[in-house]
């Protein structure tokens, strides 16, 4: 390849990635602070401690609560980082390796990854524009596919990770923070790191001597997390919890269709869409297809992306943004459905779902992105509220309007912002120190009445 030519596909990828890491950081700026950044006046480790105990016990909340001190301008500069670290490691999961950029042959995988992971996951606006929501789901959704891409790479060559004294440690503490990861996520981790022993043990398999002591990690953490009060607190908040908390199993997993449902809309249905390929798929060269790698990959993806998803029946009040991990396993299937079918059926599928990605990211965007501008703008009106009116007596009550925020182009892209006005707004009035006001307090119209 010519000099020139190389130079030309660098930048290429150089003008993709930068158009993309602008994206994110232009969302991420628009999204405004909201109630969970201001649970603690003062942000520390009691304040996370605090969390720890009471609201969830996630290692998230250690991560939000270091960057929550450089709030926003450090948060601006991580998180595009955060969500390109996370398309890297989909595409290294998927193909053992990083793309290659003296070529655009990778290119429409990295584009279809990048969108994917924006428009087809669950509540991107929660899941990677908002501060709580990033820490909590885009950074731990990093950790846990760059560890499954660890994970697949050392299958195939065990020391890829020299085992030394350092690495041993260090896999020991990885396996902590794994272990802390969330609340489907982690036990998931831990899942599949057995299975990765046992499938190492019957095919005789040589196993990392750090691998043990990441395992002894993941359990660790996982015993830290679920050990927390928080979730038997929070499972017992109100009488409409704890209702729904002692209804059968059954009844449970019945009335959780209707949240798969819309898990599984929020990738555009391409989780039942692969479960009825890769039965196709096995019908046609059934032999074949079980000593494929991607396909067998395929299937374990599909299988990890359903019980993410449907594991949480057993809570009784979740939030679709819960469900995020599931839908980075859809597009992980997605990958390896597209290099089965080009490896036994010797068609890209890839280029093409990259350009019809692109059409319906370019058909949204303008609905897509207005309510976050109409939230920006709100967020700057009561800003300057906030501002004017701390200056006058602390007897004089502020008054700050909830933010009425315009529909998204489907019910998984439209935001669902935490409004620190939209409730009792106690954790404004604890962190500004002041008496809040907005129309909309329990009792108010029924007084004026």
């Amino acid at each position: 390849m010519s000099s020139k030519r190389a130079w030309t596909n660098y930048l290429f990828w150089g003008l993709a990635t930068g158009l993309y890491l602008a994206f994110i950081w232009f969302f991420t700026y628009l999204y405004p602070m909201s109630e969970d950044e201001i649970l603690c006046p003062v942000h520390n480790l009691d304040c996370y401690f605090w969390a720890f105990i009471t609201v969830c016990a996630r290692i998230g909340g250690l991560i939000g609560i270091i960057l929550i001190q450089g709030y926003k301008w450090l948060f601006l500069i991580l998180n595009p980082l955060a969500q390109l670290a996370l398309v890297y490691s989909i595409f290294y999961l998927a193909y053992l390796r990083m793309p290659n950029f003296k070529r655009l042959e990778d290119l429409p995988a990295f584009i279809f990854i990048a969108l994917a992971s924006v428009f087809l996951v669950t509540q991107p606006d929660q899941t990677i524009f908002w501060f709580a929501g990033s820490v909590n789901y885009l950074m731990l959704g990093v950790m846990f596919m760059a560890f499954c891409a660890v994970l697949r790479k050392t299958w195939h060559d065990p020391d890829f990770i020299p085992s030394n004294s350092f690495t041993r440690i260090a896999a020991f503490f990885a396996g902590i923070i794994l272990g802390m990861n969330n609340e489907n996520s982690a036990p998931m981790i831990f899942c599949l790191c057995g299975l990765y022993t046992l499938a190492a043990l019957i095919l005789k398999k040589k196993i990392p001597n750090w691998f043990p002591h990441l395992f002894a990690g993941v359990a660790v953490g996982l015993a830290l997390m679920f050990s927390s009060p928080a979730y038997r607190f929070r499972s017992n908040l109100n009488f409409i919890t704890k209702a729904l908390n002692e209804r059968p199993l059954l009844d449970k997993a019945m009335h959780h269709l209707a949240n798969m449902d819309l898990f599984m809309a929020s990738s555009l249905y391409a989780l039942p869409i692969l479960c009825l390929a890769a039965f196709l798929c096995a019908a046609d060269k059934f032999k074949r297809a079980i000593k494929n790698e991607d396909f067998l990959l395929l299937i374990l993806s599909c299988f990890v992306s359903f019980v993410l998803a449907m594991v949480f029946f057993l809570l009784p009040i979740r939030p679709h943004r819960a469900c995020y991990s599931a839908s980075l396993f859809t597009i992980a299937a997605v990958l390896f459905f597209t290099n089965y079918i080009k490896s036994e059926y010797r068609f890209n599928l890839t280029p093409y779902l990259a350009a019809a990605l692109t059409l319906y990211a370019a058909f949204i965007i303008v609905p897509f992105a207005k309510p976050y501008f109409s939230l920006y703008t709100q967020s700057l009106q009561r800003k300057a509220i906030i501002e004017e009116m701390l200056k006058t007596p602390d007897n004089i009550c502020i008054y700050a309007p909830v933010y009425e925020i315009p529909k998204g182009p489907t019910t998984n892209l439209t935001i669902d912002f935490m409004d620190e006005m939209g409730r009792r707004h106690y954790y404004a009035e604890q962190y500004y120190k002041r008496k809040f006001a907005t129309g909309r307090e329990p009792g108010r119209n029924e007084e004026q009445i």
